[in-house]
This record gives structure tokens, sequence and C-alpha cells, in this order.
């Protein structure tokens, strides 16, 4: 019977559209425990999601490495205005 009731009360359990729009807040630790470990638990059964995490957080390892860089000033105006279209700036 309690099983019935966490199925209709959305018991914790999670689906892979779930997962994959959660998976940043996984990695980062930031979801309540509740919701942490149903995400574990359909990792553990499910092969494309737990790819999909596993290589996430490998891209962001990867990443977090690379040096930081700043932009050049006037760089972000110039993408607003180009993808706004005005006409008072033209592209370099």
């Amino acid at each position: 019977m309690r099983g019935f009731f966490k199925k209709i009360l959305g018991g914790g359990e999670v689906d892979c559209d779930e997962v994959l729009r959660l998976s940043s807040d996984y990695l980062e630790e930031e979801l309540p425990a509740a919701k942490q470990s149903a995400i574990q638990f359909h990792l553990s059964k499910c092969g494309p999601c737990k790819a999909f995490v596993e290589t996430l957080a490998s891209t962001i390892g990867l990443l977090s490495r690379l040096p930081r860089i700043t932009a050049p000033p006037g760089l972000k105006q110039s993408l607003i205005d180009q993808t706004r279209g005005d006409k008072g700036s033209s592209p370099s």
C-alpha cells in the first residue's frame, strides 16, 4: 500500500527528462537530499542517463581546467547590436 501512495504522490521517483533537466544541480549537489537520492537511483538503472551525466561531469571538469580569459572591451555591446540588427554598428 505504501508503494501505491508513493507512486501517486510522486514519491521521489524521477524520469529521464527530469534527470536531464536537473543534471547540473545534481552534479553540484544543490538538490534536496531526497531528489539527489532519487536521481542517483535512476542513474543506477538507466544507462543512457548515466552516460549523459558522466559526460556532463567530464566536460565540466575539462572546462574548469582551461585558463580564464577576459573579453575585449566592447565585445558584449557589439554582440548585442549584431543580434538586434542595429544599423548604427557595423561588424568588424
